[in-house]
């Protein structure tokens, strides 16, 4: 039964493997299961944080808020919970999963660019339980990193299990991506964008990625809805959104938010990435031990922050910090204590080697912000209201630190519920964008398309196929010309004061041959012949020839395929007529000139 079994197995897969999909078949169909099962996963995921939440935390401490509410009784368990869950995390990833560790989003843009699609499978499961612990035990991470890198693992999977291409397992990967971030945030549209946006620093999409990314996601969140009915992540009463209303005269606070938004960016990239250097230093401790070192430092913080903060602190993901910014409920100069330590309690959960997501942290961050600075505005222009700045900073903070304008901007709409502060939100996440080009929370992100592996073999056919013979025609210096009759010694005087490799042979009328410095090697010692044997004789009829419209592309494919590294240049009237010599080398500098200049134009 066995080998039987084995064998139907065997035979399965092959015939996967050697499927040919359509369009509809792999791009709808695909997807769709991708969606499917990412939904599935993404609704295990929640209930296993909000599992380890209540009966890991929660239920040992009685503490139910994101604060500790100035009761620190027992204080040792505030201490305790989150090291132990680091030392549980930190011993799952060094043993079975590294790939789990830090905030999954950057591991999918990596797995993108780098590993042409490739994630394990067990990634799938690790990083759930991983993050699962970091967040359950108190950390201050999200939920969005990991199960954007549970949904690639299952786009990965079964676009290996399918054999499919490198670039179809890529696609797949970003598919799955958006269908666990879409259901988890119930974000449809706003988790389809999200993945595509991501991977580039630049206001650039993964194009081809969309139709697969929307299926998936919307799939997804069909799927996760039907188990646990439709909800918002952050829960704002209807009365509270209608009251958050876009007033044009209060467009120059807005840019001003932005301002503020970007300082807080480059201080929390630089606080989170910092604190990662540092653990990472940490020589003499065991990288199981690091993170256990985190959850005791966030435990000791939210202690240190008690008395001054009640029930609003540093704990989990940072939504309570997002509805009481919202409402107004929080002083200014507490709201600057909880911005500065929600940066450092994220950057201690995860940077030291934790499991968990930035993306919640990072609206939380916005969110104050915004509250902070439209009560100070508050002050002086009649009519503000700070909850419309708290939800604008949500989307405007997170755009520019994850150079994510777009998605940002439609998954804090989606998530609130609050569609009438677009322009606003639109507005501070491109400020922040646009001054924040030198760091992002992402580092696997590439500048654009061009600076990414997965297109390198894309761009150097475009590039050479955008150029043209006669645009590097004047680099080419006037070939040397050998007449067919010119004896073997002639020849050899010519070679010895020419500094090319190739030399087109012509007639009265013009060419009608080539030869190389391979070919004269060949007969370079036959001096008793030399004055006999003419360059006829020896050169090569079949000349391969290209005329000054031809492309780089077409004249790099035709050296290749004839065994050559040069070609003559004939004009186009008279191809008899040789203007130039078109060596490889040339291509090849011609290539890197109009790559370096398409970078410059990406990167301005």
């Amino acid at each position: 039964m066995a080998p039987e079994s084995s064998r139907a197995r065997s035979l399965a897969q092959r015939a996967l493997g050697s499927a040919r999909f359509g369009h509809f078949t792999k791009w709808v169909l695909l997807s769709a299961l991708i969606g499917l099962l990412g939904g599935l996963v993404a609704w295990i995921f929640r209930e296993m944080v909000y599992g380890f939440e209540h009966w890991l935390f929660k239920r040992p401490t009685g503490i139910t808020a994101a604060g500790l509410g100035g009761d620190q009784n027992p204080a040792w368990w505030i201490v305790l919970i989150p090291a132990a869950g680091g030392l549980a995390v930190g011993a799952l990833i060094h043993l079975y999963s590294q790939e789990s560790e830090g905030h999954g989003t950057d591991a999918v843009i990596r797995t993108f660019h780098r590993a042409k699609g490739v994630m394990r499978a067990r990634v799938i499961a690790l990083k759930a339980v991983t993050s699962a612990f970091t967040i359950g035990t108190g950390g201050s991470a999200g939920q969005e990193g990991p199960v954007a890198q549970v949904g690639a693992g299952i786009g990965s999977s079964v676009a290996q299990s399918l054999r499919l291409s490198d670039r179809d397992r890529r696609l797949f990967v970003l598919a799955g991506g958006s269908a666990g971030v879409g259901a988890i945030f119930g974000s449809p549209l706003g988790g389809a964008l999200f993945l595509p946006e991501v991977l580039y620093r630049r206001a650039e999409f993964e194009g081809e990625a969309i139709i697969p990314c929307i299926v998936a996601s919307t799939f997804s969140y069909a799927t996760f809805t039907s188990i646990a009915g439709v909800h918002r992540v952050i829960n704002i009463p209807t009365a509270t959104l209608n009251d958050l209303a876009f007033q044009p005269g209060h467009l120059w606070i807005y840019v001003l938010l932005g301002l503020v938004c970007t300082g807080a960016g480059w201080l929390f990239v630089r606080t989170f990435y910092g604190i990662e250097a540092l653990f990472k230093h940490m020589k003499i401790v065991h990288p199981i031990l690091r993170p256990a070192i985190g959850g005791l430092l966030v435990g000791l913080l939210a202690l240190g922050m008690a008395p001054y903060c009640g029930e609003h602190g540093v704990l989990f993901g940072g939504y309570e910090l997002m509805e009481a910014s919202i409402a107004g409920e929080l002083a200014p100069k507490l709201i600057l204590v909880l911005i500065l330590t929600k940066m450092l309690a994220t950057s201690l959960s995860i940077s030291s080697g934790g499991s968990g997501g930035v993306f919640a942290p990072a609206l939380a961050i916005g969110a104050l912000l915004g509250a902070g600075v439209g009560q100070i505005a508050q002050e002086f222009v009649p009519g503000v209201t700070p909850g419309a700045f708290a939800l604008v900073g949500m989307g405007g903070f997170f755009a520019g630190a994850a150079k994510t304008p777009i998605a940002a901007v439609v998954m804090v709409s989606e998530m609130t519920g609050g569609y009438h502060l677009l322009a606003p939100l639109m507005l501070v996440a491109v400020v922040h964008l646009l001054l924040s080009t030198r760091w992002t929370m992402y580092r696997s992100q590439v500048a654009s398309p061009i600076n990414s592996p997965a297109h390198a073999g894309e761009f150097v056919i475009d590039v050479l196929q955008s150029l043209k013979v006669r645009e590097v025609l004047g680099e080419i210096r006037a070939p040397t010309l050998i007449h067919e009759d010119v004896t073997l010694h002639g020849a050899k005087r010519i070679v010895a004061d020419s500094h090319e490799t190739h030399f087109p042979v012509i007639d009265d009328e013009g060419l009608v041959g080539i030869f190389s410095l391979t070919d004269l090697r060949r007969i370079f010692l036959e001096e008793v012949v030399e004055d006999m044997v003419i360059v006829s004789d020896f050169m090569s009829e079949h000349v391969a020839t290209v005329k000054l419209d031809d492309s780089l592309h077409d004249a790099q494919r035709l050296m290749t395929r004839r065994g050559v590294s040069a070609l003559p240049v004939v004009d186009s009237e008279n191809p008899r007529k040789v203007l130039a010599l078109l060596e490889r080398n040339l291509i090849g500098k011609a290539y890197n000139e109009k790559l370096s200049e398409l970078k410059g134009t990406h990167s301005r």
